[in-house]
C-alpha cells in the first residue's frame, strides 16, 4: 500500500481496512499540524495523453513530466462534461452541472452555490484565482483575490498572508483555440505530431496539431517557472499541486463529444515529502476533487455534494476507484443533449436528438482539421472511422466494449451478446438522471450557426 507520510504532519486513519479520512488537524498558524496549501493547475482543452508522462513521445512537457515522476499520476481520470464551463462548475462545486443550472456553455453559477473557497473557509484558506475561471461573476466574491491575468500568480503568492494556508486556482488559456496560424512559428514540425486514429493523417491536420503541441509546451514552461518559484520560497513541501485539464483536445470527436478523447483528462497530484509517488489506474471523476480535498484536510463533506472522496484511492495504489463515471453534453454553440455512463470496461451513450447530426463547438467546426475533413469527405477520401462524425441520423444509443474497442468505433447496441450489458447501463443512466434531477431533453436553446447548411449530409 502506498502511504502519505510523515504521520506527525498529516495523520490519516484507516477504518474498516478501506475507509480512509484525515483526522484532528490543528488550526493553521498554530504551530501544529497545518493543512497544506492547495494549487489547481487547469489546462484549457488539453487531451489526456498529449504529455510525455502519458505516453506521447513527440511532445515536450518536461515540467509536467517531472510532476508525474514526483507525484501520483492517474491514468483513468474523467471530467463530467466535454465543455469548459460545465466541467469547471462541476470541479469547483462537487456537483453535476445540470444540478446547478450550469449545463449549457457560459451559464454562470448561482450566487448561493458554494465553490472550494467557501467550502474550505473553516480552515481559513486565503483563496485566489488567476487566469480563466469561467464560472460567471457571482461566485468570484468567494475568492479573496481574483485576476484575469494568469501571470498574476506570483503577485498572489508574494502578497498572501503568511499565517494562513492558500488555495490558488491557475486557469491557463493554453491550448484553447484560436492559434495564431501563419504568423505563429510553431515549436514542432508537422511530421513530429502523432495524429489520433480518428483523424486523417494529412498535412493540414498535422500542422494544426503542431500548433496545438506548441500551446501545450508553452503551458509547460509556465508551470516550470511556477514550480521553480515554489522551490525557491521553500513551499514545495507545504503545497499540494494538482494538474488536470477541463476536458479533451479541441479537435473533432474530442471536445464536445462524450467519447474518451472528449472527457478523459490528465490528473497529477504532487505533495513533496508527504505524498509517495505512484500510479492510480482506477476510474476517477473530477466531480470528486472538491470532496477529496475536504476529506484530506479533515472537513466534513456537505451532504448536497454529489461527488465522493477518492482519498482511499489516492492513498492505496491497489484501490479499484469508481465503479462508473457519468458525463453530460448540452448546449455549446449548438444545442445537444447526450448522456453517458462509463465503467472500467463499457461505455454507454444516449443521444437524445438522434435525428440531428453530431454537433461540434464553433472553434472545432472552424478549425483547419475539420475543414480538411469536410474537403476529404466530399472527395470520398475519408476512412469509415473518420466519416463517423458525419453520420446522420445518429444512433439513439451507443455501446462500446472498451477492452476490445478502446477507440469506441464499433457500436454494439444491436448485438445479442451485449443485451444484458445494454439493459443494465441504460437503466443506470436513467437512474442517475433521476436522482440528480437532470434537465429535460425537451429544453431547447437556439443554435449559433446553421450546422445543417454547412455539413454535407448524404
Amino acid at each position: 500500500m502506498a502511504r502519505l507520510y510523515p504521520m506527525p504532519r498529516r495523520k490519516f486513519l484507516s477504518l474498516m481496512g478501506t475507509s480512509l479520512s484525515a483526522a484532528a488537524l490543528a488550526t493553521p498558524g498554530s504551530g501544529g499540524n497545518q493543512v497544506p496549501n492547495i494549487m489547481l493547475l487547469i489546462a484549457d482543452d488539453a487531451g489526456w495523453n498529449d504529455f510525455g508522462c502519458y505516453g506521447n513521445p513527440s511532445i515536450r512537457t518536461p515540467h509536467i513530466d517531472r510532476m508525474a515522476e514526483q507525484g501520483v499520476r492517474f491514468t483513468n481520470a474523467f471530467v463530467t462534461a466535454p465543455q469548459c464551463s460545465p466541467s469547471r462548475a462541476s470541479i469547483w462545486t462537487g456537483k453535476y452541472a445540470h444540478s446547478t443550472g450550469t449545463e449549457d456553455l457560459h451559464s454562470p453559477l448561482p450566487e448561493d452555490e458554494q465553490i472550494l473557497p467557501d467550502l474550505l473557509q473553516s480552515e481559513h484558506y486565503y483563496s485566489g484565482n488567476v487566469g480563466k475561471l469561467h464560472l460567471g461573476k457571482a461566485v468570484r466574491s468567494q475568492f479573496d483575490y481574483y485576476s484575469r491575468d494568469v501571470e498574476n500568480w506570483e503577485k498572489f503568492l508574494r502578497n498572501r498572508p503568511a499565517n494562513r494556508p492558500f488555495l490558488l486556482g491557475i486557469g491557463f488559456h493554453e491550448p484553447h483555440r484560436p492559434y495564431l496560424r501563419e504568423k505563429f512559428r510553431t515549436g514542432y514540425a508537422a511530421e513530429e505530431t502523432l495524429v489520433p486514429v480518428y483523424l486523417p493523417s494529412v498535412l493540414q491536420v498535422q500542422k494544426d496539431l503542431a500548433r496545438y503541441y506548441t500551446e501545450i509546451s508553452r503551458m509547460d514552461r509556465r508551470i516550470g517557472k511556477l514550480m521553480a518559484y515554489l522551490e525557491s520560497e521553500n513551499l514545495t513541501e507545504k503545497t499540494l499541486v494538482i494538474f488536470f485539464s477541463d476536458h479533451g483536445l479541441p479537435f473533432p470527436r474530442a471536445k464536445g463529444f462524450l467519447y474518451d478523447p472528449g472527457i478523459r483528462t490528465p490528473l497529477i497530484m504532487q505533495w513533496q515529502g508527504t505524498m509517495e509517488p505512484g500510479i492510480r489506474r482506477g476510474l476517477t471523476s473530477l466531480i470528486d476533487l472538491a470532496p477529496t480535498l475536504l476529506d484530506l484536510v479533515g472537513l466534513d463533506i456537505p451532504t448536497d455534494l454529489q461527488g465522493q472522496s477518492f482519498l482511499p484511492q489516492l492513498m492505496d495504489e491497489t484501490a479499484a476507484g469508481r465503479s462508473r463515471i457519468y458525463s453530460e453534453r448540452n448546449w455549446h454553440d449548438l444545442d445537444d443533449h447526450i448522456r453517458s455512463v462509463r465503467t472500467p470496461r463499457y461505455k454507454y451513450i444516449r443521444n437524445y436528438y438522434p435525428w440531428e447530426p453530431y454537433t461540434l463547438p464553433a472553434d472545432v467546426y472552424g478549425s483547419p482539421t475539420f475543414k480538411a475533413m469536410r474537403k476529404l469527405r466530399k472527395a470520398g477520401e475519408l476512412t469509415e472511422v473518420e466519416r463517423q462524425i458525419f453520420l446522420w441520423p445518429r444512433p439513439e444509443e451507443e455501446l462500446y466494449d472498451l477492452d476490445n474497442d478502446p477507440n469506441e468505433f464499433h457500436n454494439l447496441v444491436g448485438e445479442a451478446a451485449y443485451q444484458e450489458v445494454l439493459t443494465r447501463l441504460r437503466a443506470d443512466a436513467g437512474s442517475w438522471e433521476n436522482r440528480t434531477h437532470d434537465v429535460s431533453p425537451a429544453k431547447r436553446k437556439p443554435n449559433r450557426y446553421d450546422y445543417w447548411k454547412h455539413v454535407e449530409i448524404s
